[in-house]
């Protein structure tokens, strides 16, 4: 790539390589192709940064779905993103997310698996970076995950002493805000960037019973951005949004719809280039689509019938959910085989069935997605537990050790 102009940053957040799907699986890999959807759109994005010769690609955490990943999709990501952006000089930085930062420092984790690559830094702590992009100096702060435990043992170094929870959080924050403002002070560059995984309070989060922002989680306050950055660009909550204007405040989002929580919203990465009008820009990647169908059924109503009906005539390729409240009694009169006829070309669908009657409540989730089911019943029965987290780890973990 000599001689050529070196423009642009891509930055691309919250992946989730490995995460598993239960179904569909392809036979070469082994793994889900609803998995191969979000590697595809992740290397798509390697191919961009290639075709429009960026200086570097950003992943703003959660390349990685967990700790620790199938081979399978390390080697993934060797073939399509790592390999050819080193190939054309393009650097890679990878930031720890609270799915793939592990709780201790000195664990080893997948994303660090990449260090041996002269274009790829991996960061797990607060760091500073300067660069040079189109003859402007860019001063980079880089604020990966830390996890609770981790803020803890921040403020303990820090104040020596033992505190309450709710007191380590808010000396956290003001920690990180002064450490911050501190580095924005000792640039002297033409532009000020925090990249950062975490939740920023007000940022829209996807409706979902299993929301990407865990309750007592680190987060940020508005107060810790502070007015000298020019751009603040986070991973961690999937959906794409712009938060203020001072400075702008972005949330890539998710580079595919991991959730269903997420079936309406755009997806792609931000590039950002000092050249053009605009610091920064989002590009839009292809999604599958994702149809949610929702009825009511009466005991007067002929019920495969208006579902059979509420069904699209096109549904291949595309992903549905049912939910489908009905009168006591009507299931029995309902033929599921219709159904599954009507909906053979799709390439995934489940049904979930709500009985309205005051004895039976909530809906039943028919899918053969073993890991939607353990958080479902996990949820259920333990969504109160102090050690919830911890329980559904080792349940993942197990599942993970089962299925491969």
């Amino acid at each position: 790539m000599q001689g050529v102009k070196l423009s642009e940053i891509v930055v691309v957040g919250d992946i989730h390589e490995g995460i598993n799907f239960g179904y569909n699986i392809d036979a070469e890999f082994g793994i889900s192709k609803r998995a191969l959807d979000i590697h595809r759109n992740f290397a798509k994005t390697a191919k961009y940064a290639i075709e429009n010769s960026a200086r570097l690609l950003v992943v703003l955490g959660d390349m990685f779905d967990r700790t620790h990943v199938s081979p399978t999709f390390r080697e993934l990501i060797r073939r399509d993103v790592i390999e050819p952006l080193e190939k054309e000089g393009i650097e890679i930085w990878i930031m720890a997310g609270n799915h793939d930062q592990p709780h201790g420092e000195k664990k080893g984790t997948s994303i660090d698996d990449f260090r041996g690559y002269k274009n790829v830094k991996v960061f797990r702590k607060p760091s500073v970076e300067e660069i040079e992009l189109e003859g402007k100096s860019l001063g980079i702060i880089i604020v990966p995950y830390l996890h609770p435990e981790q803020v803890a043992r921040l403020v303990r170094e820090k104040e020596g002493t033992e505190i309450e929870r709710e007191q380590m959080f808010l000396l956290g924050q003001k920690l990180l805000k002064q450490w911050i403002n501190n580095r924005c002070d000792e640039f002297d560059t033409d532009y000020r960037i925090l990249l950062g995984h975490y939740y920023l309070e007000g940022a829209k989060l996807r409706e979902t019973a299993c929301p990407e922002i865990l309750p007592g989680e680190f987060s940020f306050t508005r107060d810790m951005i502070p007015e000298t950055l020019d751009l603040a660009v986070f991973g961690h909550v999937h959906l794409h949004q712009v938060m203020g204007s001072t400075p702008e405040f972005i949330y890539t989002g998710a580079i595919e719809r991991i959730d269903w929580g997420e079936r309406d919203d755009k997806k792609g990465f931000v590039i950002i280039s000092p050249e053009k009008e605009n610091l920064w820009q989002f590009r839009e990647l292809p999604v599958r689509e994702m149809v949610k169908i929702s009825l009511e059924i009466t005991s007067e109503e002929e019920p495969t019938k208006k579902i059979l009906d509420a069904i699209p005539e096109k549904v291949e390729e595309k992903m549905f959910r049912l939910e489908i409240a009905l009168d006591e009694g009507v299931r029995e009169r309902i033929s599921e085989s219709r159904i599954s006829e009507k909906l053979k070309g799709a390439f995934y669908y489940d049904v979930r069935w709500k009985e309205l009657s005051s004895e039976k409540l909530g809906y039943m989730e028919f899918t053969m997605n073993p890991y939607q089911l353990l958080r479902t019943f996990l949820k259920t029965n333990y969504g109160e537990h102090p050690k919830y987290e911890q329980i559904l780890k080792e349940g993942e973990d197990a599942l993970n050790e089962v299925l491969g």
